[in-house]
């Protein structure tokens, strides 16, 4: 009984039928690129579209095949690598770039517009698709679907290249598609994930990041945006789930830097647990990455608002009272700021977590204004004594008196405060 191949032959079979077709008298037509240093003339021949196997390593699928053992529990954690030539491995990579093709609309430009192959793919000399993998997938799909309507598809065209050098593939794929339109080809974690894998191999990082056309700390910078998406994803138990952080690499950027700025263990729990936050439900207005670093700016204001709208109680030994925050001692702050963030993040009520924050930005930001005026001073001052009005006009007996002796005690330091700069 003949076996009948979808998704490769097996590797002899593939590299002896290539070999047959290079030697063929047909194979007259060429394509040159530069691979392995050299700039070269690839033989292009014609191939059954069942034969060519898709390229495990390839790049842009590196975080889509862990997203896909998510799915697929079963399957072991190096069940990519063990045999690439497997057809049950070529099958589940077709199944990821089916995914991508459908992302991408390729799929109905080949369905809705007829369209027939123009360029070469480009293969080694065993089979492996170096280029081209969505396309022939693409191609695959609608030829297993409809063989008599995409008839045009039982045959592609291929673009050989002389041997299967790791090193040399790797760069032909940077340089075909990553570096000439790195955006719309690669999702971000994509090449940090194969970044972080080069340096974990250890790859002379220099060199390395030269021939990415980067620095060794762009390259480090995205590593650090990776492995913090990692831990972001295993905290909302969405392990690995790659997809859903595919658009937002500009907000993990802000996230990494501007988390250096913090320097207290308290500070920098409470303002991951606000961007966690930020991340699951981003805000409305500026985009996600413009609000990150007003949140570390004005993480003072928003801590204690988090700790009254959650109903956190701080313990008495690391309260964060004003008198602590003018002595400038941070110590006993990031401490209550470590218990709002335990706090809020047992709550597991991120959009509460949002819509907090944006007030609190939303009156800095009419602080910030208010600030150019000469009035400032006054108009904050007033501000602040008709709430005090307001509250004595409507307290009653029936009212908690918990915390109000604290709060006044913080009120007369700023009153002295106040005092001291209107006698200058």
């Amino acid at each position: 009984m003949e076996v009948r191949y979808q998704f490769g032959y097996p590797m002899n079979k593939r590299a002896m039928m290539i070999a047959d077709a290079l030697n063929s008298p047909h194979a007259l037509e060429t394509q040159h690129e530069e691979y392995r240093g050299k700039y070269r003339p690839l033989k292009i021949i014609e191939v059954p579209i069942e034969l060519l196997v898709y390229r495990i390593e390839n790049i842009r699928t590196k975080s889509l095949q862990k997203q896909w053992l998510v799915t697929h529990p079963d399957c072991e954690k190096d069940f990519f690598m063990v045999d690439t030539g497997a057809i049950e491995v070529q099958e589940a990579q077709h199944q990821i770039l089916q995914s991508l093709a459908d992302k991408e609309g390729l799929l109905d430009t080949f369905k809705k517009g007829k369209l027939q192959q123009k360029e070469a793919l480009i293969a080694t000399d065993d089979g492996v698709v170096v280029n081209g993998n969505r396309r022939l997938c693409v191609w695959r799909t609608l030829y297993y679907s409809d063989r008599i309507k995409y008839a045009h598809f039982q045959t592609v065209r291929v673009a050989v290249l002389p041997d299967h050098d790791p090193q040399g593939i790797y760069d032909l794929e940077v340089a075909l598609q990553i570096h000439s339109d790195m955006k719309a080809e690669y999702v971000w974690h994509s090449i940090a994930a194969d970044y972080k894998e080069k340096v974990e191999q250890g790859v002379d990082l220099p060199k390395f990041a030269q021939k990415q056309g980067k620095s060794a700390e762009e390259i480090n910078r995205l590593i650090e945006c990776y492995e913090y998406a990692e831990h972001y994803l295993e905290s909302i138990n969405h392990t690995d789930e790659w997809s859903l952080v595919d658009k937002q690499e500009f907000a993990f950027r802000q996230i990494v830097s501007s988390r250096k700025s913090l320097t207290n263990p308290g500070d920098k729990e409470l303002f991951q647990e606000i961007a966690k936050a930020m991340l699951q439900t981003p805000a409305s207005g500026d985009r996600l990455y413009k609000q990150i670093p007003k949140v570390v700016k004005n993480l003072s204001a928003i801590a204690p608002k988090l700790s009254e709208v959650f109903g956190i109680t701080i313990s008495e030994n690391k309260d964060d009272d004003l008198s602590l925050l003018l002595d400038g001692d941070s110590t006993n702050t990031g401490n209550a700021n470590s218990q709002i963030a335990s706090g809020i993040r047992t709550a597991d009520a991120p959009e509460l977590v949002v819509r907090t924050v944006k007030a609190v930005l939303e009156t800095s930001d009419e602080i910030e204004k208010e600030k150019k005026k000469k009035t400032f001073v006054y108009d904050q001052v007033k501000r602040a004594a008709d709430i005090l009005t307001n509250t004595i006009s409507n307290m009653d007996t029936s009212m908690s008196k918990d915390g109000v002796k604290k709060q006044m005690d913080n009120i007369n330091i700023a009153l002295d405060i106040l005092n001291d700069w209107i006698r200058k």
